[in-house]
C-alpha cells in the first residue's frame, strides 16, 4: 500500500508554498506603526486594503488585477513604545521558488523610513 502512495503522490519541488517575508522591529508605538502601513499601502504603493484590525494588529491588501499579490501585514507590540511589523506576502501557486517582494520591500522602507536616525 504504502509503495502504491509514493508511486501515485507527485514529487514537490523544494520551496513550494512558502511566501516571502520579512519582519522588522520598530521605535513606534503599534498604533504609530499600523497607521503608517495603513497610509503606505493606500497612498504610497496604490494598493488597496481589504480587511483590517487595529485591535489584532492586522492588514489585508491587494496590488494589482493581472497576477496580483496579496500582502499580509502583523503589527505586535513590544517594549514601551515599540512594536515589530511582520509583512507577508502571497501569490498564486508556483513551481519556481518565491523570488523576493517589490511590495515587501517598498512597504518596509515607508513604514521604517522616520525611524532611523
Amino acid at each position: 500500500m504504502r509503495f502504491l502512495l509514493k508511486w501515485l503522490r507527485p514529487e514537490r519541488p523544494p520551496g513550494v508554498g512558502l511566501h516571502p517575508m520579512r519582519s522588522v522591529e520598530l521605535d513606534l508605538s503599534p498604533a504609530q506603526t499600523f497607521g503608517r502601513s495603513i497610509h503606505g499601502i493606500e497612498q504610497i504603493l496604490g494598493g488597496i486594503v481589504r480587511d483590517s484590525d487595529r485591535a489584532r494588529g492586522t492588514i489585508e491588501a491587494t496590488f494589482g488585477l493581472i497576477n496580483s499579490e496579496r500582502i499580509s501585514v502583523t503589527v505586535e507590540p513590544l517594549a514601551a513604545g515599540r512594536s515589530r511589523v511582520t509583512i507577508e506576502s502571497r501569490r498564486g501557486v508556483s513551481g519556481q521558488p518565491p523570488a523576493g517582494s517589490q511590495y515587501i520591500d517598498a512597504l518596509l522602507d515607508y513604514v521604517s523610513a522616520h525611524v532611523r536616525p
